[in-house]
């Protein structure tokens, strides 16, 4: 049984970040700010955490003015 394969890479035309698995793009993200939000907030639905946790933790990784837009 073949292991599936996976990669993020960097697109230029458009920008943006994308996910690909097995060769066929899957998501792709205006930023890796927005991948890493995505990918925070699902870990914290899995987990069932709430809303505090979840700003408190995307307060890391955004900029200053990406906080002031929330």
């Amino acid at each position: 049984m073949r292991k599936p394969e996976a990669r993020v890479y960097y697109r230029t035309d458009p920008p943006e970040v994308v996910l690909q698995k097995d060769g066929k793009d899957v998501l792709s993200y205006k930023s890796v700010d927005d991948l890493v939000e995505t990918h925070i907030k699902g870990l914290l639905a899995i987990q069932e955490r709430d809303g505090k946790a979840v700003l408190d933790l995307l307060r890391k990784y955004r900029t200053p003015s990406d906080i002031n837009k929330s």
